[in-house]
């Protein structure tokens, strides 16, 4: 390990068996790389390395509620892509989170295609201040925000009365787990 007074991103900091990557690094191939211009800080009793950047990048951290578009998804993981805080406080830089079926809802589900579904937007909580961020939708206020129809496309409608979300284009009707502020309200 050599250290290094400022990093670039892709920058070789040290690898995997010298120290675990944190904020603002990432592992590739067992080596420890930087993914912004900064210095790298090395936590010798944790053995833990991060990157502290010369500029200061604004970076969600626990506690905050984010905005972020559903990127991928298996039964019991999704990877959600943040957007930003709402609409006008958008973030420059990429950050990802993941959701754990076990953090979708406060009830029992068997799978994560019952709260949310791919390229839904979501409402999340972010619980840890390193990458990857944990987030959570257990919150009454979290939860889709929009959803489309996963037969063609189409916005879906929230329907008050069901509390389901219905197509008005095909008439399929789906469930998720619905933010209290959900973008499109049937009215009838």
């Amino acid at each position: 390990m050599s250290i290094q007074s400022i990093v670039t991103p892709g920058d070789k900091i040290c690898v995997e068996e010298e120290f675990i990557p944190q904020t603002l690094t990432y592992a590739e191939n067992g080596d420890v790389r930087a993914l912004v211009v900064g210095k790298p800080v090395f936590d010798i009793i944790n053995r833990r390395v991060y990157v502290k950047p010369l500029k200061n990048i604004e970076m969600p951290k626990s506690g905050d509620i984010v905005i972020g578009v559903v990127e991928q998804m298996r039964d019991e993981i999704a990877i959600i892509r943040f957007i930003g805080y709402d609409a006008n406080r958008t973030f420059k830089h990429t950050f990802r989170g993941v959701l754990h079926i076990s953090q979708a809802s406060n009830t029992r589900i068997q799978n994560l295609y019952e709260v949310i579904r791919l390229g839904d937007i979501v409402r999340v909580k972010i619980l840890n201040n390193y990458i990857p961020y944990l987030v959570t939708m257990k919150d009454a206020k979290l939860g889709v925000i929009e959803a489309f129809c996963s037969r063609c496309g189409a916005p879906l409608y929230r329907d008050r009365s069901k509390d389901v979300l219905r197509c008005r284009v095909c008439g399929n009707i789906e469930s998720r787990k619905i933010a209290p502020d959900y973008a499109y309200i049937l009215h009838k």
